[in-house]
């Protein structure tokens, strides 16, 4: 591939409502939009440092793919996608945010160029279709999800168990919940909670424990029944391992932002496969090019469970509008990443 030119758009979208998590709240998200352009076809991709839980900032990040920029420029000779990849990783300075963005966009536009869509590039075939979670602001809609996923942002426990109460009436008990502490607990108050909500239809508690806590992880798990998952703790392939050598976790839960690399991402799946853990992918929150990137990546990983892919509605505007209708998404069999932005909000 020839690079023909390389934009960067930044925005900036307010959340329809503040996002709060138990130890954080956003109002709104900000990003780089990556265009890569070859023979008047453009690939996307998206950069999006998450504050307060990323590692790194966009003013970093910004820098990593001003310098993919500056190696490129003036070159008119053809590429390979290897070759792309390899300067995209060497730019990015271990920057997952910029590497995943720049990832992105080569191989939205390697798909394009050669008409398939983004996931052939990894596999043959993949599964007809994958699952996705609803969020607690679906619960009152009319799409139905077999699992919704809560916000621990209240740990009194009477008033914890009331709030599930109401979420199962609602939701039926043959659906399931899922509850995000974001490692706001300590180990003697997580297995409390755990042990008190286990009467209920609990799929997983996430990252229940600060992100470095993960012997008294593997403590938890041998006091409850409900499976734990890893979220904040799963930055990287080396973490992958660290955790699996503690036993802390039942279920991986994969940021494909916070990772970097498409290899590293499956690779994750891979050993977790290997260990008898299971992997959920989910979104930073991001526009419709981050969405439909783990989309493709649930597809490319073979997933079974439900992932957090129902983020499209949380922002007051997006690139493109292609909300969730249902709760489960089909084979994508378009082109690339199947996502043209025409809606960039521009700083």
């Amino acid at each position: 591939m020839i690079v023909s030119g390389i934009k960067f758009r930044p925005y900036r979208i307010r959340f329809k409502n503040v996002f709060n998590t138990a130890i954080n709240k956003y109002e709104f998200r900000e990003g780089i939009i990556i265009e890569i352009q070859s023979d008047n076809i453009s690939g996307f991709g998206e950069t999006a440092p998450l504050p307060n839980f990323s590692n790194e900032n966009l003013t970093d990040s910004r820098h990593c793919l001003e310098g993919f920029h500056l190696a490129l420029e003036g070159i008119n000779e053809e590429f390979s996608l290897e070759d792309l990849l390899l300067l995209a990783n060497a730019q990015s300075f271990n920057n997952p945010s910029a590497l995943y963005g720049l990832e992105t966009a080569i191989y939205d536009l390697y798909s394009k160029k050669n008409k398939i869509p983004f996931w052939k590039i990894f596999r043959e075939s993949v599964p007809q279709q994958v699952l996705v979670n609803g969020l607690e602001n679906d619960i009152d809609k009319d799409i139905k999800f077999n699992v919704y996923k809560i916000k621990l942002l209240n740990t009194n426990i009477f008033d914890l168990k009331e709030k599930i109460n109401k979420i199962q009436d609602k939701i039926g008990f043959d659906c399931k919940i899922r509850i995000d502490a974001n490692g706001s607990l300590n180990l003697v108050r997580a297995i409390r909670i755990c042990k008190e909500l286990e009467e209920y239809n609990i799929d997983y508690i996430e990252q229940p424990l600060p992100p470095k806590e993960l012997e008294d992880m593997a403590e938890l798990r041998l006091h409850t029944d409900i499976p734990i998952a890893v979220d904040e703790s799963l930055i990287n392939l080396e973490s992958a391992k660290k955790i699996i050598d503690y036993q802390s976790a039942d279920i991986f839960v994969i940021k494909p932002m916070l990772v970097g690399s498409y290899e590293s991402c499956l690779e994750i799946i891979k050993i977790g496969n290997e260990n008898q853990i299971s992997t959920v992918i989910t979104t930073t929150l991001g526009t419709e090019i981050e969405r439909h990137s783990c989309i493709n990546l649930s597809f490319i990983g073979n997933l079974k469970l439900p992932c957090g892919l129902a983020t499209a509605n949380l922002l007051e505007n997006n690139i493109i509008k292609t909300p969730i209708t249902k709760s489960i998404i089909s084979k994508p069999i378009e082109s690339g990443l199947g996502v043209v932005p025409t809606l960039i909000p521009y700083l």
